[in-house]
């Protein structure tokens, strides 16, 4: 435990100084509106930096990927932050960093068939479009989750706990998968104590960024087990979908923003606090993740479109805007 134990706490620990000395200078040299900006920078660097100096992991191609698309979220990212980037720009610079990361071999040849066997995804046009998709989905989830303090990190730290436990099961058996999420986790809870209602640093489009690409990455490090992992982020997810048909529904640009039709908007409406609501998404994200740690490949299909139906009937009902 100590190969995942040790990595948690210098990352949190890391997180937490560089996050704090931040602050300390924004405060100091009169810049710390913008400072407040800055909490996915520090993740993205602790992240990396730990990744880099554990012996434990080999930097192999796939793992130079996750750190370079990171990267570069990084500089575009805060490149939005500062100066507003349009949708389109995003988008652009979203697809780039998918493609990068699938290049470089963060993709897997095949996903299970919930019906038995297996679906080879050897052709490149075929994984280069189906992984970029996965990964935009992704990214733009936790991007939209990303209205209220601390849930977007929170969900992240949750999914990440349901992949380390994953990447620890005998049949899939990939330490470093677990190692990987250990830094990852401590950096985001690092980050989470000073995001927490009210928060005294934000994400930024860099954190939510980083978020759902790290996420997206190391589920198709854990032998390619994108529906637990999707299972465990299928808040959000469901989230992104109801959002974007409604804009759909009345014409709207699917990608315009600046509505109150997420899901925590909603609850908010209803009267519920920024922190009730983290805490009641959380729990809800812990229990489907175990859920689908425990679940066949059927099951777990069955459990998505069960839930997805629960979800999209509450969110029709008596919460239209």
């Amino acid at each position: 435990m100590n190969k995942l134990g040790l990595p948690f706490l210098y990352a949190f620990g890391t997180s937490i100084v560089l996050i704090s000395f931040l602050l300390w200078l924004g405060k100091r040299y009169n810049f710390s509106k913008i400072a407040r900006r800055f909490g996915g920078l520090i993740v993205v660097l602790v992240f990396v930096s730990l990744v880099l100096l554990n012996r434990d992991l080999v930097i192999t191609k796939p793992i130079l990927g996750i750190l370079i698309g990171g990267i570069m979220i990084l500089f575009f990212g805060l490149w939005d932050d500062l100066k507003n980037l349009s949708w389109k720009s995003q988008l652009l610079f979203q697809i780039i960093i998918a493609i990068t990361a699938v290049s470089f071999g963060v993709r897997s040849g095949f996903i299970s068939n919930p019906f038995g066997g297996t679906i080879n995804l050897e052709n490149p046009a075929v994984y280069f479009t189906l992984y970029t998709l996965y990964f935009l989905l992704f990214m733009n989830s936790l991007n939209w989750l990303d209205g209220v303090d601390g849930l977007s990190g929170s969900v992240t730290l949750v999914a990440l706990g349901i992949i380390i436990f994953l990447s620890l099961m005998p049949h899939v058996n990939q330490p470093a998968t677990a190692i990987l999420s250990a830094i990852a986790g401590g950096a985001v809870f690092g980050f989470l104590v000073f995001n927490w209602h009210p928060a005294r640093i934000m994400a930024g489009t860099t954190g939510a960024w980083f978020f759902g690409f790290l996420l997206a990455s190391l589920s198709i490090f854990a032998g390619a087990k994108i529906a637990t992992v999707l299972m465990a982020t299928l808040i959000p997810v469901l989230d992104l979908v109801g959002v974007v048909w409604e804009r759909y529904q009345e014409n709207q640009s699917v990608f315009s923003g600046g509505d109150n039709r997420h899901l925590q908007f909603k609850l908010l409406k209803l009267g519920l606090g920024e922190r009730q609501i983290v805490i009641g998404v959380c729990i809800a994200s812990v229990i489907v993740g175990l859920v689908a740690l425990n679940l066949n490949a059927v099951g777990k299909l069955v459990f998505i479109v069960i839930f997805s139906a629960g979800y999209f009937v509450f969110r029709n009902l008596k919460y239209k805007i």
